[in-house]
């Protein structure tokens, strides 16, 4: 009498195979889908950083701006001592770039005076490119050859606009498009309103208080 062999049949091992295919794509999907999580964590991260970032280094701009009006190239003065929005127009531009705003800041920290400069620090900020570019040199005049700093504040942005508190009535808070206004002196505003198109967040305004440091404003999304 022969014994009876055990196994699979084809069609058996055709439905394991299915099966195991089946768990195998469905792991694999789950994997793709881990890693793309993380992935879009970590871009989101990134650019939450980025605005802290800019918001911070902005703040600290803003709040220690000064009426310290600067020299161009040649030895002229070039323009009222804070210089924004469409009144920066008076300036000649270069191509590719919109400046937003230009002025003089206080508080640059110079460690027992080592650097032969002062604790002034000239600063514009630039829309280039579909980003926000804070732009510095180490001497207030505009000295020829003197190196400049570009930092990146925000790296995607558009539809940048900047305005300045130009007073307040009973209706609210008043803004310019330009500072500084017809027939100001050129001092700094009271505040500063940046607004910005951003992939992640949609428009971001951010506000900034100018000269004594006061409670920021805060941002508005």
């Amino acid at each position: 009498m022969k014994n009876g062999q055990k196994g699979l049949t084809l069609v058996e091992l055709l439905i394991a195979l299915f099966i195991f295919t089946l768990i195998a794509s469905a792991a694999v999907y789950a994997l793709r889908l881990s890693v793309d999580a993380r992935d879009q964590l970590a871009k989101a991260n990134s650019e939450i950083g980025e605005i802290e970032t800019a918001r911070m280094l902005m703040k600290e701009d803003f709040a220690l701006a000064v009426a310290r009006p600067v020299r161009d190239a040649y030895g002229a003065p070039a323009g009222p001592a804070f210089l924004g929005g469409v009144e920066t127009l008076r300036r000649p531009s270069v191509v590719g770039e919109r400046l937003l705003a230009a002025f003089v800041r206080s508080g640059w920290a110079n460690p027992e005076g080592e650097a032969p400069r002062s604790s002034l620090q000239y600063v514009e900020y630039i829309e280039k490119d579909g980003a926000l570019i804070r732009r510095s040199r180490p001497y207030l005049d505009d000295a020829r050859g003197q190196p400049v700093a570009n930092r990146v504040l925000l790296s995607r942005a558009s539809e940048m606009r900047i305005s300045f508190l130009a007073g307040q009535t009973a209706a609210g808070l008043e803004w310019a498009d330009g500072w500084p206004l017809p027939g100001a002196a050129g001092g700094p505003p009271k505040a500063v309103a940046l607004t910005a198109a951003l992939p992640r967040v949609g428009f971001l305004r951010q506000l900034f208080w100018i000269g004594d440091v006061g409670p920021q404003i805060g941002g508005e999304q």
